[in-house]
């Protein structure tokens, strides 16, 4: 899948300008603050509807601006298609997400455009909150099975009503055993993500090995470790009607980066967790060509000394030709992978493209 032009509304300090593309690498370069940054968050979010800095999507709006919109075309299977996100804020928050002008659910729009984004600066898969790690698990499962989104879906919408029946329960609206036609269906919802969960993680995992063995990476014995959150939810519930809210399920489930049972961010260096990350995306990447014989986009944002140089070039060398590839970073020596062949170099000032030359 190839993005071949992008155009952003009101996107923090991005011009709406259209951009083009190459269809292979794209480096975007510039002063600091200039942007660059912000043009790789909008061609994820394109992809996504997410950012890959931040989970408050009020922070992606030009300030003082109420909408947000970005649009591009994107080719895939010989065809291409046109494709847009906005958001609007306000007292009514709304999303509305078009393909070639027609309105879309969230997992159809999803399955049309993937894109996977590594940041120098965002190690939260790591050293972040169980959330963020959630986060991780829940993303990668949608790149390869966007019907997850689905199922994810009804059992936050399962768990809300539960939560607020429970509080209900708590404050003497309603009785314990209005509880049991609830009980069911919020058990086989979390089965359903904590399934797909497992899965997810035992594949990735694999993937991740085997990438780590053949880079022949110093820090190997990385573990992955999935605890699903799972309870008797009779026993549990004189405890959870006292805490007015659910105890158990999904959204306490837990992922642990672990190397000779010891959290990973404990053990290694700013650099090295930065490579065991980048491995993790290289290991998702795979994961996607081997679900649909495609390259999604590669988005690399920030690329900086502390990454081992040697290993980043031979796996940019090793992926697929068919690969699109954004890149932004600093040091000009970690570009050199990309500039060695067919590519498009991109100058940012003040969220303006100043100059767009290709090379052949």
């Amino acid at each position: 899948m190839i993005l071949s032009t992008l155009t952003a509304e009101n996107f923090r300090n991005l011009e709406p300008e259209e951009h083009a593309f190459h269809p292979a690498s794209n480096i975007i370069v510039g002063q600091n603050g200039q942007g660059k940054t912000n043009l790789l968050e909008a061609i994820y979010f394109l992809g996504t509807t997410k950012s890959f800095r931040t989970t408050r999507a009020a922070s992606l709006f030009r300030f003082g601006a109420s909408t947000l919109a970005v649009a591009g075309r994107v080719l895939r299977d010989g065809v291409e298609r046109t494709m847009r996100v906005a958001l609007e804020t306000g007292e009514i928050k709304r999303r509305l997400l078009m393909i070639n002008g027609e309105r879309m659910p969230l997992p159809e729009y999803v399955k049309a455009f993937t894109v996977f984004a590594y940041s120098a600066d965002r190690l939260d898969v790591v050293r972040g909150t169980p959330d963020d790690r959630r986060r991780f698990l829940d993303r990668g499962i949608a790149s390869i099975n966007a019907a997850y989104l689905d199922d994810l879906s009804r059992y936050h919408r399962v768990l809300r009503q539960r939560n607020a029946l429970l509080y209900e329960i708590g404050t003497g609206g309603a009785g314990v055993r209005s509880l049991d036609a609830w009980d069911e269906g919020f058990t086989s919802a979390a089965q359903s993500v904590q399934r797909a969960r497992d899965a997810y993680k035992n594949e990735l995992a694999e993937a991740f090995e085997r990438i780590v063995a053949a880079h022949h990476y110093h820090v190997s014995g990385v573990r992955f470790e999935y605890r699903p959150n799972v309870a008797d939810l009779r026993a549990l519930r004189k405890e959870e009607v006292r805490a007015r809210i659910s105890l158990a399920g999904p959204q306490r489930d837990h992922l642990d980066f672990t190397i000779e049972g010891r959290p990973a961010a404990d053990v290694l260096s700013g650099g090295e967790l930065k490579t065991i990350v980048l491995f993790l995306k290289f290991a998702k990447l795979e994961l996607f060509r081997r679900r649909f014989d495609e390259a999604p986009l590669f988005v690399l944002d920030d690329i900086d000394a502390e990454l081992d140089l040697r290993i980043l070039q031979k796996l940019l060398a090793g992926l697929p030709a068919s690969t699109q590839v954004f890149a932004t970073s600093a040091k000009e020596a970690f570009l050199e992978a990309l500039r060695a062949g067919p590519h498009r170099r991109l100058t940012l000032e003040n969220g303006r493209v100043t100059t767009s030359t290709e090379f052949v």
